[in-house]
């Protein structure tokens, strides 16, 4: 024991993915007892990944593009005619995109290609595996194979509550590996924090307050890559401080639901057929709230990246990290009308396969660093497995490239703020802390789920009575916990300092006064 107290050795955090989004994305887990390895490496630690997806390093070629073996994507296709497999660029678009804008050239080191690795049908073998190939690219020195990665699947930071979605995959605290891993709500603990005493999550609640009121200074514009954003009057169709379907060069930033997929309008998108709320319906609408809560002149700009289960594919991720690089571009060089971007807030994240040796160049962290190096503040949940474990993008907060705005990742207080939430990670990449339970903020009014009180009495002499009901969110608001949500305060915070300052499009500028805003929130008490 030192003066800091005893050392306490990491729990293994608990990471489960659900059954919808392994369908969804095919994915897998990373079993480091199965795993191939190269002569002397140690064996990864377990994440979940998508089995026929890779991200490679540069702008995504135009569709029929010779690729030589000087490239990342030329090596690749040149172990795939060995191994049987061939190469599909998924987001081919947004490089043609960007040459059409003429960012191509500022992009060459930040951008990704997300590629799908297709099998040789007519060539016998085992499944094409992308940890396998990886594996093989490294052995053959590829390319910049350092930066190559697997497309990891996400998974939100908040409590879901309500019904599981029987067996998904996952692992931790001594569960075995593949199908049959229970899930409970989004991040393996179920309702609440798991413990007795604590508060229920996602729980209707009423709200007396008035809305937060604009002071009529500068809107600092805050991206928040999350599920959407429901409908509630806190946030009316023509809002000028929301901006619903942001575009550059007319494509959409982030993904764009049908209504029936959408789990910001009934939340009711994986269970149909009995009508219970998705396990993280409404964590978008959630963390725009407490955004603006913190700072009522903040512009939220609504990127959908995640689903109702709470799953994120990285690949989706990276697409739309890198259009709301160009999005910024297009308006600091007065290309565009309006403000550029001053804060993204991200509320997900998996744990890395290599813990102690990520390239933070590589997968999703390229694009986050060149938000940083363009002046925007960049917050994310610490996330919520009781461990102090990195969990990413957060764990990027370890270190700050020259010049580049920090990075925050977010831990979740106890409301009394002088605690650290059970569930909460911890550890020193985690640069603060922000309240994260019994969190009051908006919910879609739109929200009615098939949960009912465990008592109603039909009306009589007496008006009906009954237990409240759960997935009602009629009232428009709601109790939740998750380090989701602590995000998204310590993004706002940041806001509210900016809206007392000057507007400037330099980008030196810029940087200065972003990071003296973030250095003052991390000293401030919210």
């Amino acid at each position: 024991m030192d003066a800091s107290g005893p050392t306490r050795p990491p729990n293994f955090p608990v990471f489960a993915v659900p059954a919808t989004a392994v369908r969804r994305f095919g994915a897998v887990v990373l079993d480091p007892d199965r795993a191939a390895l190269l002569e002397g490496e140690a064996p990864p630690h377990p994440t979940v990944y998508r089995a026929d997806r890779l991200v490679l390093p540069g702008v995504p070629a135009t569709r029929g593009d010779q690729q030589d073996g000087d490239t990342p994507i030329g090596s690749l296709e040149a172990l795939g005619r060995e191994l049987g497999f061939r190469v599909e660029v998924v987001n081919q678009s947004f490089g043609d995109l960007a040459r059409e804008l003429g960012y191509a050239d500022r992009l060459s080191r930040s951008a990704r290609q997300v590629v799908r690795i297709v099998p040789d049908r007519r060539r016998p073998g085992p499944p094409v595996d992308a940890w396998g190939v990886l594996q093989q690219a490294r052995a053959a020195k590829s390319v910049e194979v350092h930066r190559w990665s697997l497309s990891h699947v996400l998974m939100g930071t908040g409590y879901g509550s309500g019904v599981g979605y029987g067996s998904g995959v996952g692992y931790g605290s001594g569960v075995g590996y593949g199908s049959g891993v229970g899930y409970g709500s989004g991040v393996g603990y179920g309702s609440g924090v798991g413990i007795p005493g604590s508060a229920d999550s996602r729980t209707p609640v009423m709200f007396a307050g008035s809305p937060p009121r604009p002071a009529g200074t500068r809107s600092p514009v805050v991206a928040i890559l999350d599920t959407g954003l429901g409908r509630h009057p806190w946030f009316p169709d023509g809002d000028p401080l929301v901006d619903r379907d942001p575009r550059v060069g007319g494509v959409p930033v982030g993904l764009r639901f049908d209504p029936d997929d959408d789990p910001e309008l009934s939340g009711v998108t994986l269970d149909r057929l009995n009508g219970f709320l998705d396990p993280l319906a409404g964590h978008g609408t959630f963390i725009t709230g407490v955004v603006r809560q913190h700072c009522a002149d903040a512009r939220i700009v609504v990127v959908p990246v995640m689903y109702g289960d709470g799953a994120a594919d990285e690949g989706d991720l990276i697409d739309a990290l890198q259009h709301l690089l160009l999005w910024h571009w297009r308006r600091l060089d007065g290309r565009d009308e309006g403000d550029p971007l001053d804060v993204v807030s991200l509320s997900l994240g998996y744990y890395h396969e290599t813990p102690g040796a990520v390239d933070d160049e590589a997968g999703m962290f390229a694009a986050i660093r060149a938000l940083q190096e363009w002046g925007v503040s960049v917050t994310a949940a610490a996330g919520n497995g009781a461990t102090t474990m990195e969990f990413w993008p957060a764990a990027l907060a370890r270190s700050t490239p020259k010049g580049s705005v920090p990075l925050t990742s977010v831990g979740a207080w106890n409301p009394t703020e002088r605690t650290v939430a059970l569930f909460s990670n911890t550890g020193d990449w985690v640069s603060t802390y922000r309240c994260g339970v019994a969190v009051v903020s908006t919910m879609p009014t739109t929200f009615d789920g098939s949960l009912r009180g465990s008592v109603e009495v039909p009306a009589g002499a007496v008006p009906e009575r009954g237990t409240p009901d759960p997935e009602d969110f009629t009232c428009g608001f709601g109790v939740w916990n998750g380090s989701s949500f602590s995000a998204p305060a310590c993004a706002g915070h940041v806001a509210h300092l900016l809206s007392t300052g000057e507007s400037t499009l330099d980008v030196g500028r810029r940087g200065d006064l972003v990071r003296d805003a973030v250095a003052s929130a991390l000293k401030e008490k919210p």
